[in-house]
C-alpha cells in the first residue's frame, strides 16, 4: 500500500511561517519603522532629523559587518537557534527603546545591538531551510518567503501610526516588541524545521525515491573554494551595484518628483506603487526562476530597471513616473530572490549560510551608500540628472555581467563534489 500524499506539503507551511517571520525582521521593524517614529522623537527630545537618521546608518553598518558571522553560525548550529536568539534580542531592544531612551546615544546604542545580535532576523537563516525543503520549486518558495519584507513594510506603518495617534510613540515600540515575541518566536519554534528528513518527509513533497543531493547540507563547495570561484565575485559585484542603484533611486524618489512639480501626495503614491510591485514581483520571479535559467531571468528584469531609471533621467513625471517605478520595482523584486537562488545552485548548501551572509552584506553596503551618493550628487549639482545617468550605465554593466553566467553544477551526478573543485 503506497503512502498517501498530504493535501498540503508541510514545506509550504514552512514558507508561510518564514514569510510572516521575515515581515518582523530588522528591515520592517527597526529600519523602516524609524521613519514613522522620526517626528515624535524630534518633537520630544529636540533631535534633528539627520541625528535620528544616523541610527539607521549605524543599523545598516553593524548588520553588514555581522551577516557573514551570522551565516557562519547558521552553518554550524542550524537556522532555528540563530533565529530564536536574534528574535529575542530584537524584541528586547524594541521594548527597551521607550523605557531607557532619553539621549541620542541611547537610541544609537540600541540600534547597534540590533544590528549585531539581532542581525539573524534577516533573510539569511531562512534560505538554508527553504533550500533543504525545496529543489524543483525552490525559486517560488524563496520568492514567497522574501515577499515578507514587503508585507512588513505594508502593515508596520499602518499599525504604528494608529498606535502613535492614540497612545504615543512609546506604545508603538512596545507593540513591535510584543509582536516579535508573541508571533515570530512561536512560529520559529513550532513551525520551522531544518529539513524534511527531521519529520520523515522528502523535499518537494515526494513520496518515493532518493532525496536530491541539491537539498543536502553535506553537498557543495567549501568557503575557500567558493571564494576562488568567479561566480561568487560576479554575484557580489552585480548585487552590490544593483542595490546601490535601486535603493539610492528609491530613497530620493519622492523629493525628486516634488522638485519636478508633482504634488507630495501623488509622489507618495508613486513610491507606494513601488512597494506593491516589489511584493508581487518577488513571488512571480520566484515562479519564473524555477521554469527558466535564472541568470536569463535576471538579465530581463535588471534591464527593465535600466529603462526605468533612464526614464527618470529623461525627466519622467506624472504618468511616466508611475510606469518607470513599476519597471524599477520589478527589478528590485528580482534582486534578493535571484541572489539567494543562484547562491544555492552554484555553490550547494555545504557553506550556504556563510556565502549568502557575505553576499547579503554586499547588498547592505549598496543599500547604505546609494542614498548618500544620490544626496551628494544633488547637493553638488542641484539636480539628480548626473547621478541618474551614471546609475543607468552601472545598471547596464550589471545586466551584461549577469549574461556571462554558465550552467549550474550538476549536484545529482554520482561524482559531483561534496566539497567541490576549486575555481572555474
Amino acid at each position: 500500500m503506497t503512502a498517501q500524499k498530504p493535501k498540503i506539503f508541510y514545506g509550504w507551511w514552512i514558507v508561510a511561517a518564514a514569510m510572516l517571520c521575515i515581515s518582523t525582521g530588522t528591515g520592517p521593524f527597526a529600519f523602516a519603522s524609524l521613519g514613522i517614529f522620526m517626528l515624535p522623537l524630534t518633537e520630544e527630545f529636540g533631535w534633528s532629523r539627520s541625528q535620528v537618521s544616523l541610527c539607521t546608518m549605524i543599523l545598516v553598518a553593524t548588520t553588514a559587518l555581522s551577516m557573514p558571522i551570522v551565516g557562519r553560525l547558521v552553518d554550524r548550529f542550524g537556522s532555528r537557534r540563530i533565529l530564536v536568539f536574534s528574535m529575542l534580542i530584537l524584541s528586547a531592544c524594541l521594548a527597551a527603546i521607550p523605557m531607557v531612551t532619553s539621549r541620542l546615544w541611547h537610541l544609537a546604542l540600541i540600534f547597534a545591538v540590533i544590528g549585531t545580535l539581532g542581525a539573524g532576523t534577516n533573510s539569511v537563516p531562512y534560505m538554508p531551510i527553504l533550500s533543504a525543503w525545496f529543489d524543483k520549486r525552490r525559486g517560488l518558495a524563496i520568492g514567497i518567503a522574501i515577499a515578507g519584507i514587503g508585507l512588513g513594510y505594508a502593515y508596520v506603518p499602518l499599525l504604528l501610526q494608529f498606535l502613535i495617534d492614540r497612545s504615543g510613540w512609546r506604545s508603538g515600540y512596545l507593540a513591535l516588541g510584543a509582536v516579535e515575541l508573541a508571533v515570530a518566536v512561536p512560529l520559529a519554534l513550532l513551525v520551522l524545521r531544518e529539513s524534511p528528513a527531521a519529520m520523515g518527509l522528502k523535499p518537494d513533497g515526494a513520496l518515493t525515491g532518493p532525496e536530491p543531493r541539491a537539498t543536502s547540507r553535506n553537498v557543495g563547495f567549501s568557503v575557500p573554494e567558493i571564494l576562488r570561484r568567479r561566480e561568487f565575485w560576479m554575484l557580489l559585484g552585480i548585487f552590490l551595484v544593483l542595490s546601490f542603484v535601486l535603493n539610492g533611486m528609491l530613497s530620493h524618489l519622492v523629493p525628486m518628483l516634488v522638485d519636478r512639480g508633482m504634488e507630495s501626495g501623488t509622489a507618495a503614491a508613486v513610491a507606494s506603487l513601488e512597494g506593491v510591485t516589489v511584493f508581487f514581483s518577488r513571488i512571480f520571479i520566484g515562479f519564473l526562476i524555477d521554469k527558466f535559467f535564472a541568470p536569463r531571468v535576471g538579465v530581463v528584469f535588471f534591464a527593465l530597471s535600466a529603462f526605468g531609471i533612464g526614464m527618470f533621467a529623461l525627466g519622467a513625471v506624472d504618468t511616466t513616473a508611475f510606469v518607470a517605478v513599476i519597471l524599477i520595482g520589478l527589478s528590485l523584486g528580482a534582486e534578493i530572490d535571484i541572489l539567494a537562488y543562484l547562491a544555492s545552485r552554484y555553490f550547494g548548501l555545504r557553506a550556504y549560510g556563510t556565502v549568502y551572509g557575505l553576499l547579503f552584506a554586499a547588498v547592505l553596503v549598496g543599500t547604505a551608500t546609494g542614498p548618500f551618493i544620490f544626496g551628494l550628487g544633488f547637493d553638488l549639482s542641484g539636480s539628480y540628472d548626473t547621478v541618474l545617468v551614471g546609475c543607468v550605465l552601472i545598471n547596464i554593466m550589471a545586466v551584461l555581467l549577469m549574461g556571462l553566467f554558465g550552467p549550474y553544477p550538476d549536484w545529482e551526478k554520482a561524482g559531483a563534489p561534496a566539497s567541490g573543485a576549486s575555481g572555474t
